[in-house]
């Protein structure tokens, strides 16, 4: 499968749903369950958290976070390819089934989104906020497939878009209006405010629109080679997008400085108590920026009375322990929803990565406190909706196809 923006994981859900006639069909009780055991996974709870964790701290990391996800996802997906009978004049790799060529375009569109998609932490994007908007694919999935793929849409499949797109609408008015952002047009420093929120959702909106023409290629390369070479996405769209980074190296290197600044894991982490010393005890019941943790040299993390972690893992610094905790998650969810859709029908990923996202935007406002407006809360329900009616209607239309065959 190539999957979407991750997790995030969703930048690679693009073109990923259409499955062969032999998946499992929607009523099916293990698709079900398959689904409601990936969506409430704990792999994707801890990815949320480290970025969030990340991007509260330090807002503008977004590349170097993408960065980390790819390394991350081609040193694990490389032994599934390398051998040395294979020879230096192929690099040591396995007979590539669909040509280098093609994956080339293809990682193209790949990294773009991605970039794009962590970008956004930089202009004010909250990450709910994030998770509604880029709910919205399949609006840019439709109208791309139907301007430049001649895709023919049913009248449920339109109202889901226009419920996908009045979510995605609401909840940009309604997070403008909680940040206390006029929405009358003047000069000052609000003016500066609604620019960078607008250049947000500018970037976002771009994401989408990429990741449906990628969409759109995938289907075509599938159509040719067979939808059973994820495991061939996984790795070259990882490993071909690391040459893309280097013009953004001295970014990179000045995010990755900042971040080995941070203070050290021995200070203050969420959901711990923290003795000092033998008798002072601080409770901590929310996670504290690496700006304002504090440290002290008698200063010891203790969880349930027992030590979390040996002596020289609590002295890296802290934002790096969540970039790589962010990136192992981001691979293990990424090859998660890759398995996921090889093994069920379009419908279950659907309903899945819908579910997922609504637990990441729950989880968000439970452990960082993030204010959801009663706008954006309607606008959640609406894109959850959307999304669901999508899948649903794409099933539906799916059963007479395949009782012609």
């Amino acid at each position: 499968m190539i999957s979407h923006n991750s997790d995030d994981a969703d930048s690679n859900e693009s073109g990923a749903n259409e499955k062969p006639g032999n998946v499992l069909e929607s009523g099916d009780l293990g698709s079900i369950a398959t689904a409601a055991a990936y969506a409430t996974s704990p792999k994707w709870i801890t990815m949320v958290f480290a970025l969030e964790a990340i991007v509260k701290d330090q807002p503008s990391s977004g590349p170097l976070i993408t960065f980390a996800q790819f390394i991350v996802t081609a040193g694990f997906t490389l032994p599934n390819f390398f051998s040395l009978s294979f020879g230096a004049r192929a690099l040591f790799l396995s007979p590539r089934v669909i040509p280098l060529r093609s994956w080339l375009v293809y990682t193209a569109f790949f990294v773009t989104v991605n970039l794009l998609n962590n970008w956004a932490f930089a202009y004010s994007i909250s990450v709910p906020l994030h998770i509604i908007l880029r709910s919205g694919g399949p609006v840019a999935s439709l109208i791309v497939g139907y301007l430049f793929n001649g895709k023919k849409y049913s009248y449920g499949q339109i109202l889901a878009v226009a419920v996908l797109t009045l979510g995605v609408v609401t909840a940009a008015l309604a997070d403008a209006q909680a940040k206390g952002e006029p929405l009358d047009i003047g000069h000052g420093e609000a003016d500066l405010d609604i620019s960078t929120t607008a250049t947000g959702f500018t970037i976002l909106a771009s994401a989408m629109v990429l990741s449906a023409f990628q969409g759109i290629y995938a289907d075509r390369l599938y159509e040719t080679y067979g939808r059973s070479h994820w495991k061939e996405a996984l790795f070259y769209s990882h490993v071909l997008s690391l040459p893309l980074f280097l013009p953004t190296y001295p970014q990179l290197l000045d995010q990755w400085r900042i971040m080995l600044s941070s203070p050290p894991l021995r200070c203050r982490l969420p959901a711990t108590a923290i003795t000092v010393g033998k008798d002072a005890e601080i409770p901590v019941s929310a996670p504290t920026t690496t700006s304002t943790a504090v440290c002290g040299p008698r200063l010891d993390i203790e969880i349930l009375g027992s030590h979390l972690f040996p002596s020289f893992i609590a002295h890296i610094p802290m934002q790096v322990a969540y970039l790589f905790v962010n990136a192992l998650t981001q691979y293990l969810c990424i090859r998660g929803v890759h398995l996921l859709s090889a093994q069920t029908s379009s419908l279950t990923v659907t309903v899945v990565l819908n579910i997922r996202k609504l637990v990441s935007l729950l989880l968000s406002i439970y452990l960082f406190g993030n204010h959801l407006s009663p706008g954006v809360v309607i606008s959640a329900v609406c894109v959850f909706a959307g999304g669901g009616l999508y899948g649903l209607e794409g099933a539906r239309l799916r059963k007479p196809s395949k009782k012609k065959d």
